[in-house]
């Protein structure tokens, strides 16, 4: 199913659960003060009964599947049983009494998913990392208890759900979400952002009858302090960054508000059953998120003093609010001792910042300015000023005037004295915000009811007057507000805040890999953290081995010589480091999925220096492999070692007393046939080595020897004071040019401090090179061994506090094909003062170059061959410029002079625009090419800023200069090679 057609079937499935289970709940227990809006209470009342039972069941006894099996038998019993004292549902009467609640509802669900409609795929919309609790939890759910979750397949994930959860995961949002995944047949990625939208949707509904019920208005304000909410800037911002819990509590707000308050009431009538539906709504309120018994207790203690003090009979009264106390704790027990054993802990870490070091301003919080969380609050503009005094004015009329006044002020009283806590005691700026988010809605409200007052206070003739303030006072301020939730959305608009260049591409994971299969997970510092967070959740039903750092978890699964059925490595990674070989089985967003090579039992990536004499022993048996002790295994079998090599000259080993010669560069090493168990004794000269991996294997390996198209090379920073010297030996005898570059950020906060580049040509001897940096002034320089400077390319950033790394970058211009690893290290404050943390010194490295990221073998004429090319977004826009990269490979030597064709074409074959020239920009001309050598040809091609949307092309082709003769493509159809682009309009057309 397409996944936007499953976003209406989650809203869908949700909203028939809720009503399901609440609808006989609404027309039993509700009390006859609360009959009018039976139909808007049931599914509140259905969602609550939902996760507070579902989380009764899979706390004490098993999955979602029982709970869905107890939830739903019992849902029709409560129907039938309802529709037999009260008789059967009104539809018609429903839909004409409250249609204006179910617009407002509507519309905050249309907002609430309407990037996603944009994206064309399921994501989450924001970047808040939570994500990587509530999916997992949810799967995990829906197939036993959350006792179970220990006992899942290894997954980095697992333990950070585990019971009880580290981080203090609340589980009402995950009940709901695994329910309805289990009823629609989708999962938590495609259910996870329409569920928030629904759920604040639920919560719009929830305030429209609060507002009618307990503060007396009429149906058109009440729908206007219900629309108001639905448009709410703040509120849309939390549901957009993926804050579950906060959004899985906030339909009880109202809720609690509405029930509590109407059944302690000693009203004639009011019987003892009535308190069971409060209890239930009470009860719910720790299992979707502990935190929200702040607001909603101090809102409703607020609200209940009040109503004490006006009421005649204030022992029943109270006595009803004690046994309503009770149930709800009863109904609510495991919640306690799940406190202190899991969301407790959250408590006693640092507090969360989300980095923001500021409180939210009264105009965010209302909705009338646009919260961004790295930007410094926006001033009021002229119109926005006019929305405040005229919203300040009506909430103070309202106040003053309006309906319920003692309510409104207890409301407020608790409302402000939980904001003002966290404000000034606790000054906590994310809690803060989160607090901010559930009682903004309360301004509009009362803007409502003071409206409302206002309009009961104008003469009846002439009816254009009463008109002109209500359409008036809705367009300032409904404008002011859904112009901000508007701009909320537009910010979200163009691509997710997570996972933009991973989904829906590492979906085919969850296809591609067996159930039960075991796969090695990278540890790339290019991916770790929430991209591995979404790489692990697509793999729980594997078993995930690797060291894994996602978003909130680390892990380390798996035997050090264990090779995994499969290996998801990062996109640029070399393979064969980790046992595996080129092609990937599936290549998408930032990784490729590799399979076990046939043979291949044991393999140990070493990455050990040996040298002068020095020795390494390694241990085999039949189908293991160690470092340490023999093996207790005395199987006989005949087997082979593959050892990967890596050094700057020719060197030599001494493995079991024979000698080996070792290739310079990257190069691969077979020993045997042995017969284990067996004790291999590894020696070497003197000359440096490094062991880069060893592989045990049951067939004879393909190939030994060099391992061409290769780059082996040496990288050390030392410093004297803030002057950073970084000398990088470069062995790169039949590939490039390459990029060489020393990349400064502070990852945290995405700032640049500067990016220093060389190129470096093939070369059969080494290449050293110098790049030093004075981080005091910014200055820089390369020079050679000999003290010539050399051109560098540098970026300059900005020089602002921070922790800032020194990571070393190998490849081309758009993608490192050396892992990254970190140089030196430094931070400077917030006066400007600089520190040099460390550096680092990293005395040989290696990666294998010849692996473009869409692989062809494109013959051109008799002597060139296009290897393939990497063009990192097939989708561009107008007036931008197209990077790519051309892998060529010379098939001899002793070539005339060629210049490489990279045209821009329509559906017409006409030229739109061209970046031909000299490969590698010049450096690398065609007369110097010798056979064999590949070529990294990296081009920029500059669109037009006119060019009309659709689709184009990327001719490439080769020519001889400079007669312009073009060399053809052989054995194809036409002389040239096509790559399809799409063009699209830009954002701010």
């Amino acid at each position: 199913m397409n996944e936007i057609m499953h976003v209406g079937l989650t809203l869908f499935v949700a909203s028939a659960l809720a009503l399901w289970n609440g609808w006989g709940l609404a027309r039993l227990l509700l009390p006859a003060t609360l009959q009018p809006w039976r139909p808007l209470l049931a599914p509140l009342l259905g969602y609550t009964l939902t996760i507070l039972a579902g989380y009764w069941v899979v706390r004490l006894v098993g999955g979602l599947r029982p709970a869905l099996g107890l939830l739903l038998p019992l849902g029709g019993l409560l129907n039938g049983l309802a529709w037999r004292r009260t008789g059967p549902p009104n539809l018609a009467a429903a839909l004409r009494m409250h249609w204006p609640a179910l617009l407002a509802a509507l519309v905050g669900v249309a907002i609430g998913v309407a990037p996603l409609v944009n994206y064309g795929y399921a994501a989450p919309i924001g970047g808040g990392w939570d994500v990587e609790n509530y999916w997992p939890t949810a799967r995990y759910l829906t197939h036993g208890p959350v006792s179970a979750i220990a006992t899942a397949p290894a997954n980095p994930l697992r333990d950070i759900n585990a019971d009880p959860p580290r981080i203090g995961l609340t589980l009402g949002f995950s009940v709901w979400q695994g329910c309805v995944d289990l009823l629609s047949g989708g999962e938590p990625l495609l259910s996870f952002a329409p569920l928030l939208a629904w759920l604040r949707a639920l919560g719009v509904i929830g305030i429209y009858v609060l507002l009618q019920a307990l503060f007396e208005l009429r149906r058109g304000p009440a729908a206007f302090g219900a629309l108001l909410a639905a448009l709410n800037g703040l509120l849309l911002w939390t549901s957009f960054f993926n804050f579950g819990m906060q959004l899985a509590a906030w339909p009880l707000i109202p809720l609690a508000l509405t029930l509590g308050l109407a059944v302690v009431q000693p009203a004639s009538g009011q019987q003892f059953h009535t308190l069971i539906a409060a209890a239930i709504g009470l009860a719910a309120i720790p299992v979707a998120y502990y935190p929200a018994l702040g607001p909603i207790g101090l809102m409703a203690a607020g609200s209940g003093i009040v109503t004490l003090w006006q009421t005649p009979l204030r022992w029943p009264l109270i006595r009803r609010a004690l046994i309503l106390v009770l149930m709800t704790l009863v109904l609510a027990a495991p919640t306690i001792p799940d406190y202190f054993a899991g969301f407790k802990f959250r408590y006693s870490l640092p507090l969360t910042t989300l980095g923001l070091f500021r409180f939210v301003p009264l105009s965010d919080i209302v909705g009338l300015t646009l919260f961004r969380l790295r930007e410094a609050p926006e001033p009021l503009s002229l119109f926005t000023w006019l929305a405040a005094i005229t919203l300040a004015g009506f909430a103070g009329y309202g106040l003053l005037a309006g309906p319920q006044r003692g309510r409104w002020f207890g409301l407020l009283a608790g409302a402000g004295g939980f904001l003002l806590y966290l404000r000034f005691g606790a000054e906590y700026h994310y809690g803060y915000l989160k607090a901010a988010a559930y009682v903004g809605w309360l301004a509009g409200a009362l803007a409502a009811s003071g409206l409302q007052a206002t309009l009961e206070r104008l003469p009846t003739r002439p009816q254009w007057l009463r008109r002109l303030v209500a359409g008036g006072t809705t367009v300032i301020i409904g404008g002011a507000v859904a112009f901000t939730g508007g701009r909320v959305v537009a910010d979200h608009w163009s691509q997710p805040g997570l996972f933009a260049n991973e989904l829906p591409a590492l979906g085919e994971l969850r296809r591609l890999v067996p159930a039960g299969s075991t796969v090695w997970l990278t540890s790339d510092p290019r991916v770790q953290g929430v991209t591995s967070g979404l790489a692990a959740y697509l793999l729980d039903h594997a078993v995930v081995w690797g060291d894994v750092r996602t978003g909130y978890a680390s892990s380390s699964a798996g035997e050090p010589d264990a090779v995994a059925d499969y290996a998801l490595l990062q996109r640029d990674e070399d393979p064969t480091l980790w046992g595996y070989a080129d092609p990937p089985i599936w290549s998408g967003g930032s990784y490729r999925l590799y399979q076990r090579p046939e043979g291949l039992l044991s393999h140990v990536r070493l990455v050990q220096m040996v040298d002068g004499g020095q020795s390494v022993t390694i241990s085999l048996s039949a189908n293991r492999l160690s470092l340490a002790t023999p093996f207790s295994n005395q199987e006989q079998a005949t087997r082979w070692i593959q050892l990967q090599t890596v050094t700057l000259t020719p060197a030599e080993l001494f493995i079991d007393g024979q000698r080996y010669a070792v290739p310079a560069g990257l190069g691969a090493i077979t020993i045997g046939p042995l017969t284990t168990p067996h004790t291999l004794a590894i020696q070497a000269g003197a000359t440096p080595i490094q062991l880069r991996a060893v592989s045990l294997l049951a067939i004879p390996p393909a190939s030994a020897g060099e391992i061409t198209h290769s780059v082996a090379l040496s990288a050390a920073s030392v410093a004297d004071g803030l002057r950073v010297a970084t000398t990088i030996t470069m062995l790169n005898p039949d590939s490039g040019p390459l990029v060489v570059a020393l990349e400064l950020w502070d990852r945290r906060q995405g700032t640049l401090f500067g990016r220093y580049g060389l190129r470096f040509g093939p070369a059969v001897t080494t290449q050293p090179a110098t790049v030093a940096i004075d981080l005091a002034t910014g200055a820089s320089a390369a020079y050679s061994a000999a003290g010539e400077p050399l051109p560098l390319g540098v970026q300059q950033g900005a020089v602002l506090p921070g922790s800032y790394t020194a990571r070393l970058w190998v490849g081309t211009d758009q993608r490192a094909l050396l892992t990254p690893v970190d140089l030196f290290a430094f931070t400077i404050d917030r006066v400007g003062g600089i520190t040099l943390d460390w550096v680092a010194q990293y005395p040989l490295m290696a990666a294998r170059i010849d692996r473009p990221l869409q692989p062809l073998a494109a013959q051109f004429g008799e002597d060139i061959l296009l290897r393939g090319y990497d063009l990192l977004a097939e989708r561009v826009t107008a007036g931008d410029t197209v990077a790519i990269t051309l892998w060529w490979q010379a098939l001899r030597s002793n070539l005339d002079e060629r210049s490489m064709m990279l045209q821009l074409r329509n559906d017409r074959d006409e030229r739109i625009a061209d970046a031909d020239g000299p490969p590698a920009a010049g450096g690398r001309p065609t007369s110097l090419w010798q056979a064999g050598e590949v070529i990294i040809d990296d081009r920029r091609l500059a669109m037009p800023a006119n060019l009309p949307p659709g689709r184009y092309w990327l001719v490439v082709g080769s020519y001889r200069w400079p007669s312009l003769e073009l060399v053809t493509l052989r054995d194809a159809s036409e002389p040239v090679w096509r790559i399809p682009v799409e063009v699209i309009v830009p954002d701010d057309a």
